[in-house]
């Protein structure tokens, strides 16, 4: 069997882990009717970040590592990274998620 050149690897990869996002998924509103922070990060952080938040793809920071305040990640998950590494959620999540998110992200630390 030939070995798959880096770019199919990295394709291959990628459909994966796209398949695998492809399960059933948490409803990103709880039954109190408030956000999902687990639900949201799934959705829109784990394919960088990983399910324990030490994925790391394309440098995404290690959540479970991270050293940074709330404040900090909130500001960072609203605006985007100083680098742009890391895309703003400002108008694709509301404040109230980003929020949710950011009280998930705590529950990664190791």
């Amino acid at each position: 069997m030939a070995i798959l050149g880096s770019r199919r690897r990295i394709i291959l990869i990628g459909i994966v882990f796209t398949l695998a996002s492809c399960t059933e998924q948490e409803p990103v509103i709880n039954e109190s009717g408030e956000p999902n922070g687990s639900a949201i990060y799934k959705q829109n952080c784990k394919v960088c970040h990983g399910g324990k938040g030490d994925l790391g793809v394309g440098d995404a920071a290690d959540l479970s590592k991270s050293k940074k305040t709330i404040e900090e990640k909130l500001y960072i998950i609203t605006n985007g990274s100083v680098s742009r590494k890391m895309t703003p959620f400002k108008g694709v999540l509301t404040e109230k998620e980003i929020s949710a998110v950011t009280t998930h992200i705590e529950t990664l630390k190791k």
